[in-house]
């Protein structure tokens, strides 16, 4: 037996035609499977019934808002924390907020923040829940003329 002097052979790395050859292929499939899908995207599309497209935002209806004069008040808990509320009613389609049923919103939204408690107001839930309530009231008060209640400012001292 004989010891060879030779050296073990070094392997190679993957030859740059090979790694640009699999990019080339990958980036092929990837681009027909984009492809396909936008296809089948627009022709779910063109396949919906005629009734059923999705209208144009100026066909969309919508009511014409109202802004209610700013409130003013204190609340319940702790009563030395004044708050000024500055909102604004959305009417139904069709409908119109008089400016009587603005002021009697903006008495029974005076009427509930009077009730408020200060940890009530905490946070973005807290702000979301306050709305929520505004807007049932507007609605029950409004007997449904009004959509939607939205608060533009609310400031505590």
């Amino acid at each position: 037996m004989s010891v060879s002097d030779d050296p073990p052979p070094t392997p190679k790395g993957p030859s740059i035609v090979a790694l640009i050859s699999v990019v080339a292929v990958l980036t092929l499939i990837a681009a027909g499977g984009g492809w396909f899908l936008g296809g089948q995207l627009g022709l779910a599309e063109a396949a919906r019934p005629e009734g059923e497209k999705q209208p144009a935002a100026a066909e969309i209806p919508t009511g014409s808002v109202v802004p209610l004069k700013p409130i003013l008040t204190n609340i319940k808990i702790p009563q030395d924390v004044w708050i000024r509320l500055e909102a604004g009613v959305v009417a139904r389609p069709g409908e119109k907020v008089s400016d009587e049923l603005a002021a009697t919103v903006a008495g029974d939204f005076t009427a509930f923040m009077r009730t408020v408690n200060l940890m009530q107001l905490r946070g973005p839930a807290g702000i979301e829940y306050l709305r929520t309530d505004l807007q049932e009231r507007a609605v029950m008060r409004s007997e449904g003329k009004i959509e939607k209640v939205y608060i533009w400012a609310l400031v505590m001292e």
